[in-house]
């Protein structure tokens, strides 16, 4: 019995010892990032008075993106669909007078109204009402002005453009909207693999997309998220919709109505939208399928206009814009509003900072340091910076910074980590 209590004892001791001796585990630093693009430190929440869904919308939205309280903007608005540009513009001056400049985006939680005059809510918060984006009065179909913020750059749309992008987040009902926010935020950072369908359909005035379909598709390089499909559905005989297909994050489409869209499966953050003239009028059930039905179905962002388009292609968004800059890691609110030549007359809705294929991973192994992420524009100069303790002051440091161009991905190799917190910023010329 002694020896064994000896031999216990004896273990005991050893462990203790070892467990002295041990060298913990090295830590993983902090490392800062330029702020790239919309987030929830820069969109406002705009909030109907007098509307209980519009303020629980809000809420919920401020809690679930942990957007500050200082960004929601209160706003006296009708409850009719279409509010007139003269009651509009005093709603709009009044809310421009609240909204500091780093207010970079807006998200509206209403139902109503959803368009102002020619424009739909959206573009009129974006850019302020003016006759200027309407088609001539005159008989026939017309373009409408382009958006300076078509395909651009610009991560700070208000600071370098002078426009706010806009996108409602409503729902039939608060279960809805609860869903369509999970969504958005569930799908932060998953860089899910996907399949896009791109479908010309029966209806030749409604496929006018086809052509663009049709050249992405055939161009788009491989790509290990996203599968592209192209269906030259124009034929008779032909199905031109798709059903019961797994993993969708993007559907663009023309068609009065698009059977059998609640049989996919979207993954969150998924975008679909179909070209036809009234998808943006509201969530009602009547004429033309409406935008809103793809969020139902289980989509995280949609688009259709307000008044009668006609159907030119620079008006709808171009999947050439839109899929790439969503696989870079842009916004949803972003990627989408940049698609879209000629906004005006359109409603973008859904869940704004929905972020899929956002990418921004710290690793260590030793004394090396390796961050990849596709937070940094490939086309400018960076700096790496390392904080120093004693002197409470970050100083440039060098690094390995590597580029992986088809999907703008930056990997920066630190091969002797000394600190425990760097800094990414940007060269300025």
């Amino acid at each position: 019995m002694l020896k064994r209590l000896i031999q216990i004892l004896y273990i005991g001791l050893i462990s203790l010892l070892l467990a002295g001796c041990s060298t913990p585990p090295k830590s993983l630093p902090t490392v800062e990032l330029p702020q790239q693009g919309i987030t929830a430190q820069n969109i406002g929440i705009l909030v109907k008075n007098n509307d209980a869904l519009s303020l629980r919308t809000a809420l919920l939205y401020k809690q679930e993106r942990n957007i500050p309280e200082a960004h929601i903007f209160y706003l006296d608005l009708p409850s009719k669909a279409n509010i007139s540009p003269k009651q509009f513009d005093q709603v709009y001056q009044s809310l421009m007078s609240q909204v500091g400049n780093d207010i970079q985006a807006f998200v509206a939680t209403w139902k109503a109204p959803y368009r102002v005059g020619c424009m739909s809510i959206t573009s009129a918060l974006a850019f302020g009402y003016d006759q200027k984006w309407c088609q001539p009065k005159k008989k026939g179909c017309f373009p409408t002005p382009n958006s300076v913020y078509f395909n651009s750059d610009s991560t700070n749309p208000w600071q370098d453009l002078k426009i706010r992008p806009t996108m409602l987040l409503t729902g039939k009902n608060y279960e809805a909207i609860h869903a369509l926010v999970q969504r958005g935020v569930q799908s932060d950072g998953t860089r899910p693999k996907g399949h896009a369908y791109l479908i010309q359909t029966k209806d030749k005035a409604r496929s006018t997309r086809a052509e663009l379909f049709k050249h992405f598709a055939k161009n788009f390089p491989s790509h290990p998220l996203l599968q592209v499909h192209f269906l030259n559905a124009s034929t008779p005989s032909m199905i031109d919709y798709i059903s019961h297909k797994e993993n969708v994050m993007f559907y663009q489409t023309g068609l009065k109505k698009v059977p059998e869209i609640q049989t996919n499966h979207y993954l969150p953050g998924a975008i679909a939208d179909h070209l036809t003239s009234a998808g943006g009028n509201g969530l009602g059930e009547q004429g033309q399928m409406k935008a809103f039905r793809w969020l139902e179905a289980g989509a995280t962002g949609s688009y259709g206009t307000v008044v009668e388009p006609c159907n030119f292609v620079q008006k709808f968004p171009n999947p050439e814009i839109l899929i790439p800059r969503y696989l870079q890691g842009e916004t949803l609110i972003e990627a989408y509003w940049k698609s879209v030549l000629q906004p005006s007359e359109g409603l973008f809705i859904g869940e704004p900072l929905a972020k899929p294929y956002d990418l921004f991973n710290v690793h260590r192994s030793g004394d090396v340091l390796t961050i990849t992420t596709n937070h940094l524009a490939p086309n400018k100069p960076y700096q790496l910076l390392e904080w120093h303790e004693k002197n409470q002051q970050f100083t440039p440091i060098k690094a390995n910074f590597k580029l992986i161009p088809r999907e703008k991905i930056v990997i920066i190799r630190i091969p002797k980590v000394r600190s425990n917190k760097y800094k990414i910023i940007e060269l300025r010329s």
